[in-house]
């Protein structure tokens, strides 16, 4: 009896350090959401032991599950597009869009925003998987969702726009999104670029120098990386502007088809400023960018 009893605890503690408390998003405007995975069922685990919550309504802290926010278009207005969103925030939190997922829903585009496994200081596999696993599930679900599984496409901002790159170069050949949309992006990983703290978030406590920068999205260009187009400000002081015109720079040293809209003002994080002097211009530059994409397809 007395082993038993001791087997039941050990359990009931082991259950406790791997189910963590988790959250839904209840402001976003999404039609469904669909959960992939947590660190119990995926094939990796990001060892986050504190329970999910929320700030601020969209910030998203200690994520352990997967989820997919989806917003879909009314059938009649579908194009057949797709756009999977990482969020942002450094790789410490995730910053959760709205006012952007509602705009490409209105402009008949699936958009997606993944709740992913934060790589909490040297996990990035869990991360890597859940990136993966909301394009997949997409192009699994293509008919569920009225869109073309070569159609589907990523984004990200900040941190999320780093992981959206890695992604777009990660992924192999026949695999890879059709396109990315990168706005203020944290592409390079070294200490000038990007912070400390967010490398450390990355690949750990100890990293080194060279473990960051083995990560910036700049080395891992091919020419089978996906068309993309790039958003940033100059008087971005979060992460700095260079750092995107350098994967810009790589981006043409190997004919990829790529775009880069450098704005006067609006610091960091402004995407989803309703009031941002430049809104109106960086929405229809995408939606002209994809119907280039489009036409080029169809060439």
């Amino acid at each position: 009896m007395k082993r038993f009893l001791l087997l039941t605890l050990a359990l009931c503690a082991l259950y406790s350090a791997t189910a963590q408390e988790t959250i839904t998003v209840t402001d976003s405007d999404a039609d469904e959401i669909v959960h992939l995975w947590d660190n119990s069922t995926a094939k990796y685990s990001n060892n986050m032991e504190k329970d999910e919550l929320v700030k601020k309504k969209f910030k998203v802290y200690n994520t352990s599950s997967a989820d997919l926010y989806i917003f879909t278009p009314p059938k009649e207005k579908a194009t057949g597009y797709s756009v999977v969103i990482y969020p942002g925030g450094g790789y410490g939190y995730l910053s959760f869009p709205n006012s952007f997922p509602v705009w490409l829903r209105e402009k008949g585009i699936t958009a997606v925003v993944v709740k992913y496994r934060l790589p909490n200081y040297g996990h990035m596999d869990a991360m890597l998987e859940d990136a993966v696993g909301a394009i997949d599930y997409l192009r699994a679900n293509a008919e569920k969702y009225n869109i073309d599984p070569q159609r589907v496409g990523v984004c990200g901002n900040s941190a999320g726009g780093h992981l959206a790159a890695w992604i777009s170069n990660y992924l192999p050949d026949g695999q890879k999104p059709a396109f990315a949309i990168l706005v203020y992006g944290a592409m390079e990983r070294n200490r000038y670029y990007n912070t400390y703290t967010a490398n450390c978030r990355l690949s750990g406590k100890s990293v080194t120098t060279a473990d960051a920068e083995a990560l910036s999205v700049s080395t891992m260009v091919t020419p089978s990386t996906p068309p993309t187009i790039m958003f940033l400000s100059d008087d971005d002081d979060v992460v700095a502007p260079y750092s995107s015109t350098i994967y810009y720079k790589a981006l043409k040293q190997y004919g990829v088809k790529a775009s880069m809209h450098i704005y006067p003002s609006g610091g960091h994080g402004w995407s989803g400023r309703l009031k941002w002097p430049y809104r109106q211009q960086w929405l229809d530059a995408i939606e002209d960018w994809i119907e280039v994409i489009d036409k080029n397809n169809k060439k």
